[in-house]
């Protein structure tokens, strides 16, 4: 028995903002001496525009965390409809032919959550299998194909939806207090999107399939001052400390070590600045200027936070790009990981 992963259907917000706009308008707001730092972080961060769901004078002038929250929900749920609807047309398949449905949403409190709203928008069976991830982050895309694989293991012809969506834009508060550097990182990294992937236990493989052959986790031992959220009267807003730089690295070790010397010769890499992805495809092995293209290209248009993975398999896995084994791998705030040791014969029809 063998699970397969399906090309993931990524939906962008439909209002880019680009490091030039977000630039000025913070130089607008603050006469800060601190500010021309910020502002050369801002750049150095890898994005060049990012999808928001509103435009950046609404975005900015949102107040309160719950018209912010209420707001962030509702634009990143209608996108996880969209997507999940797409991925199933994309495989053939249909509301009632789906057992599992694992979501991830973290950037806004709600009750019920994404995985229950998207039972009834999608129609999907009642009884269907549910996983609600909500404070996976970053990580939560890999997070949810990590349990929707364990889920499927023995269970022929099973079929799960996985879902994630985030609506980051909602970090972007210059307005709610003086700001800080995290503010102004974190405010202007993310983007809003949502992403979706229907996994499939199949007897037997073909060509082109992405197979999953082993999934890892991790809780990083002593990091939970590497990154966290927190939510003020003003919104929801990121920090970190210290350990955020030290963390990426400091997993290295523990993901070898699960591999355990087994061949990768591509990389599907979270995209969560720069130097994480070149740290870890040179972890891996991997020469970080190919095999970082498609991390690279995802960040330029903005970290989407637990769709982001998502983004990059997709890219990854565009015009039959990779054959062979590899790593689909991502991290979050915790600081966590997660991944999957995968290969992907070749398909004829493309490499021919």
């Amino acid at each position: 028995m063998a699970v397969v992963i399906g090309r993931p259907i990524v939906v962008r917000a439909p209002n880019g903002v680009s490091t030039d706009d977000l630039v000025e308008d913070l130089k607008a707001r603050y006469d800060h001496p601190k500010l021309p730092v910020w502002l050369r972080m801002l750049r150095s961060t890898g994005v060049v525009e990012r999808p928001w769901s509103a435009p950046l004078e609404k975005t900015a002038g949102l107040a309160g965390v719950g018209v912010r929250s209420r707001a962030a929900y509702e634009a990143s749920r209608d996108r996880a409809v969209t997507a999940a609807q797409d991925a199933l047309a994309q495989s053939g398949l249909g509301p009632g032919d789906v057992d599992m449905l694992v979501t991830s949403h973290t950037t806004s409190w709600t009750i019920p959550g994404l995985d229950v709203d998207l039972v009834g928008r999608l129609g999907l069976r009642p009884d269907v299998e549910r996983i609600g991830l909500a404070t996976a982050a970053c990580v939560g895309g890999a997070h949810g194909l990590v349990h929707a694989v364990r889920a499927l293991r023995g269970r022929a012809g099973g079929r799960a939806l996985v879902v994630a969506a985030e609506d980051l834009s909602t970090l972007y508060n210059p307005a709610s207090r003086p700001p800080t550097m995290q503010d102004v990182l974190y405010g202007g990294l993310f983007g809003d999107a949502a992403g979706a992937v229907v996994l499939t236990a199949v007897e037997e493989t073909g060509a082109g399939d992405l197979v999953v052959e082993d999934v890892w986790e991790l809780v990083l031992p002593d990091s939970s001052d590497a990154y966290w959220g927190v939510v003020h009267e003003e919104g929801v807003f990121f920090d970190s400390g210290k350990e955020a730089v030290k963390a990426p690295g400091r997993v290295l070790p523990y993901l070898t070590g699960w591999l355990d010397g087994r061949a990768v010769d591509w990389a599907a890499v979270h995209p969560g600045g720069p130097g994480i992805i070149s740290g870890t495809l040179a972890g891996l092995g991997l020469d970080e200027e190919k095999a970082g293209q498609q991390a690279r290209d995802s960040l330029a248009g903005g970290n989407l936070g637990g769709v982001a993975l998502l983004d990059v398999l997709d890219r990854t896995l565009g015009e039959g790009s990779v054959t062979g084994p590899g790593v689909v791998v991502a991290f979050g705030p915790g600081f966590t990981a997660a991944a999957l040791y995968v290969r992907r014969p070749a398909d004829p029809a493309v490499s021919g």
